[in-house]
C-alpha cells in the first residue's frame, strides 16, 4: 500500500478512519483523541448495514488503521430499523452477524478495533483476522460501560502512536490498564489465534 502524504511529513501522522455505526458522541470523542495523538483521522458514517460492508470491502482504499464505534448484542453490531427501501437482509434481529462480516471483509493486513459490545469473542476474531485478512482484530469480548472503550482506545493508540510500539504490546499495554481494559480481546492471522 502507497503511503498517503501525511505518512511523509517531516513528522509524520498515522492515517485512521473512525466509523460511526451508531455511536456518534463516542465517535466524535475518539476521532478529536487520535486528532491529539497526531493521527489524521477521516470519519466515515455509513448510513445503512450495506454501506459498512462496503467500507470493510474496500481492501487498500481504506485506512491501514479503523476503529469501529457503535453498540453490539448477542447478534452482532446493532444497526436498528430501516425503512423498506433499505436491504437488511443480512441483520439479524437488526444486527449485523459475524458470518455476513466474514463473507464481505477484505482487510490487507489492517488493524481494526472494535468498541461495540459482545463483539471480541471467536466469531469476530474468525471474520476480521481469519476470512477478512485483518492484522489484528480486537474487541471487547463483554459490555463494556460507555466510558471505559474510549479510555481502552486511548491507552491503546497512545502506545501505538506516540510510544511506536507494536500492535501486540499497544494491545498489552491498553490491556493492562485495569480489570475492565482485559475484557478487549484481539485476534491476529489467518489461523486466528487469541491474545491477550
Amino acid at each position: 500500500m502507497a503511503e498517503l502524504i501525511d505518512q511523509t511529513f517531516m513528522f509524520p501522522r498515522m492515517p485512521v478512519a473512525v466509523i460511526d455505526i451508531g455511536d456518534t458522541l463516542e465517535a466524535l470523542l475518539i476521532r478529536s483523541m487520535l486528532e491529539s495523538l497526531g493521527a489524521v483521522v477521516t470519519l466515515h458514517l455509513p448510513g445503512t448495514p450495506g454501506d459498512f460492508l462496503s467500507l470493510i470491502g474496500a481492501g487498500e482504499r481504506v485506512h491501514q488503521h479503523l476503529v469501529i464505534c457503535g453498540h453490539g448484542d448477542e447478534n452482532g453490531f446493532v444497526f436498528g430499523d430501516y425503512i423498506e427501501e433499505i436491504d437488511t437482509s443480512m441483520l439479524l434481529e437488526g444486527s449485523l452477524p459475524p458470518s455476513v462480516v466474514a463473507e464481505h471483509a477484505r482487510l490487507k493486513g489492517n488493524i481494526v478495533l472494535s468498541t461495540c459490545c459482545e463483539t471480541g469473542g471467536k466469531a469476530y476474531g474468525d471474520a476480521f483476522a481469519g476470512k477478512g485478512g485483518a492484522g489484528l482484530y480486537i474487541g471487547p469480548d463483554g459490555s463494556p460501560e460507555g466510558a471505559d472503550a474510549p479510555l481502552f482506545v486511548h491507552c491503546f493508540f497512545h502506545a501505538l502512536l506516540a510510544r511506536k510500539r507494536t500492535a501486540e504490546a499497544a494491545l498489552e499495554r491498553a490491556r493492562a490498564y485495569d480489570d475492565e481494559a482485559k475484557m478487549f480481546v484481539g485476534h491476529r492471522g489467518s489461523a486466528v489465534t487469541a491474545f491477550a
